[in-house]
């Protein structure tokens, strides 16, 4: 199904609750406003307290016909589940259920989907696509139209479930050849910045934490901003003027989410791999969310998979203009360190420039 077939259609959130209550809260929040950025509108909310996971269903039946219900109730469209589904949990929920079953990766693909505008941006989105494809293959066709991209079809035999597989998995490995090409691209142009002397940061950071707003007010430049989860796919690149005939370069990544699947950090490493050769890395935090903890650890995950631990970094609190003046005291002196801004108003930029030259360059810009 394509994207935009999603926009205006009814969905109701099916979460499960967690053992903190605010960790309970912003998993809701969160997967409502993965479907706010792919235009679905929400009718209905439903959480589950989880005993044990059923191997076949996911939930228990009891609490699955509670969903048909709500489902039939509200009209909806789709049942969206904010946790990752086997296969053979997604068909039978949909077999109980009687409507299409969205889980949480398949909605995250969707949106970057709708997003990627670089051909590197497409290429890492068909293989991570593909790759949460190829084992929902069944002799139903249904999985075979479940992501989009021409597999469509009628009810194909086993025979003709073998063709597909084949296919896919020979266009996987034409698709990371061609990540590898990008990769020694990128690498050269890489190379080639370095020659000319510039150090370079790379911006790192939860999605929707204003990465992108950051790089505009640091380089004077225009890249696309919105209030949306993973507006940023394609990776970008700027030079920052830092005073004194001082330059540097930052590279904008894709946002990062709380228990993002493995696969799709893997299919976007040649994206990531911008804070793996940067002189610096900056760690953007929203400062005016609920739970910065679940940020650090979402990013200290990351950087474990991408063996960046030990890089040196500095880290970013933005959106300080969603703060009181006492708010903002407060979070101040209990947080060690770190930069101080808002990308919406400028407040903080310029102390910014001088912590990347001080961080970069080793000295900081002479005051005037």
């Amino acid at each position: 199904m394509a994207a935009k077939s999603f926009a205006g259609k009814k969905a109701l959130l099916v979460n499960v609750r967690e053992r903190r209550q605010e960790d309970t809260e912003e998993s809701v929040n969160e997967l409502e406003f993965l479907c706010f950025t792919l235009r679905l509108k929400v009718v209905g909310k439903f959480l589950a307290k989880l005993n044990y996971i059923h191997p076949s269903t996911y939930l228990g039946e009891g609490k699955l016909l509670e969903i048909k219900d709500a489902a039939g109730k509200t009209g909806s469209s789709f049942v969206v589940f904010g946790n990752d589904l086997l296969p053979v949990q997604q068909r039978n929920i949909e077999e109980i259920l009687e409507v299409p079953v969205i889980d949480r990766t398949q909605l995250i693909l969707h949106i970057f989907g709708e997003h990627a505008k670089s051909k590197e941006g497409k290429i890492q989105i068909e293989l991570a696509k593909l790759d949460y494809l190829l084992p929902r293959l069944t002799g139903h066709g249904v999985e075979l139209s479940r992501i989009g991209g021409g597999f469509a079809t009628k009810g194909p035999g086993e025979m003709k479930l073998e063709v597909y597989r084949r296919r896919i998995k020979e266009r996987i490995y034409r698709l990371r050849k061609e990540i590898k090409d990008i990769e020694k691209h990128r690498k050269l142009i890489r190379e080639s910045k370095r020659r000319e002397g510039f150090p370079a940061a790379a911006l790192v950071g939860y999605t929707n934490v204003g990465k992108s707003r950051i790089l505009n007010k640091l380089s004077s430049s225009s890249l696309h901003v919105a209030n949306r989860l993973f507006s940023t796919l394609d990776p970008a690149t700027r030079a920052v003027y830092l005073g004194e005939n001082k330059f540097c370069l930052v590279s904008d990544t894709v946002g990062l989410l709380h228990d993002i699947p493995h696969h799709l950090i893997e299919a976007f490493q040649s994206t990531l791999e911008e804070a793996r050769y940067a002189d610096l890395i900056l760690v953007v935090y929203d400062i005016s969310a609920k739970d910065i903890e679940r940020q650090r650890n979402t990013i200290a995950g990351v950087f474990r998979i991408l063996g960046i631990e030990d890089k040196k970094r500095l880290d970013i609190y933005n959106k300080t203009d969603r703060l009181s003046s006492e708010e903002k005291n407060i979070i101040c002196s209990s947080v060690a360190g770190g930069v101080f801004i808002s990308a919406l108003t400028g407040e903080g930029i310029d102390e910014l420039k001088e912590n990347l030259r001080k961080n970069l360059y080793g000295d900081a810009i002479k005051k005037s």
